[in-house]
């Protein structure tokens, strides 16, 4: 009928996996490859209007459903990707492949990532680069809170993912899906320390103004080169990214 644009609500956190909304997200990148199409998507939260007698509790006046096969850090990880994209999916599958990762595995990573490195994803890629590290060291002296980057941040987590009993794994796993964090963390253990010390720090220096991470987050943003180069902008069908 000559219609090429699009706009689609997507269901998460009913009775659905979080597999399951990446699988129907990708499907609307994968069509509008093939039919040559802009599909817009809205992943949109499930919440309940009234208890049902399989509920614990009425949760008609507050936001605290969480769907059985979800957890309170996969809300939030899936809440925060929506803030860098406005909201909503385009079309473009670098662009897809950026905000939900081009596999399952990478979405799973993303799930778990600490909240701060998703919604300022490129600025934490960019702070474990080597212009990242120049910039430390002629802004802060030192490239010490390189430390702090994305792929530091999956190193720690392999890490201790690696070090760990398959139940005490479980521990920390619980301890990040509860999205509750604070510095008295369920097992004593290097790796994991290490690891949790991500999902306390980094948020809280985020949002004080004068934090070693705010000045060189400054010296990122006023550098459209950088930015343009990390962000990758492509074909002006291509939605911007983060």
């Amino acid at each position: 009928a000559g219609i090429t644009d699009f706009s689609n609500y997507l269901l998460y956190n009913f009775d659905d996996h979080p597999d399951d909304l990446y699988k129907r997200l990708k499907i609307n990148v994968r069509l509008c490859d093939e039919l040559g199409v802009s599909i817009y998507s809205f992943p949109m939260k499930y919440h309940p209007i009234k208890k049902t007698d399989d509920m614990d509790q009425d949760y008609s006046h507050n936001r605290d459903y969480i769907g059985k096969h979800w957890n309170r850090k996969y809300i939030r990880a899936i809440q925060s990707i929506l803030n860098s994209t406005k909201g909503k999916i385009g079309r473009g599958r670098s662009y897809f492949n950026k905000a939900f990762g081009s596999s399952l595995s990478e979405f799973h990573k993303l799930l778990d990532m600490p909240e701060t490195m998703i919604i300022y994803r490129f600025f934490f890629d960019w702070l474990g680069q080597e212009e990242g590290h120049n910039a430390a060291r002629k802004i802060l002296g030192s490239e010490d809170i390189c430390c702090w980057s994305t792929s530091s941040w999956w190193e720690a987590y392999e890490k201790c993912r690696a070090s760990l009993t398959v139940q005490d794994w479980k521990k920390v796993l619980n301890y990040i899906h509860k999205n509750k964090f604070s510095e008295d963390y369920p097992i004593k253990n290097k790796e994991a320390e290490k690891l949790l010390d991500f999902y306390t720090k980094n948020k809280k220096n985020m949002v004080e103004t004068e934090s070693d991470f705010m000045k060189l987050k400054e010296e990122y943003d006023k550098n459209p080169i950088i930015k343009n180069r990390m962000h990758g902008h492509k074909s002006s069908r291509d939605e911007d990214s983060f």
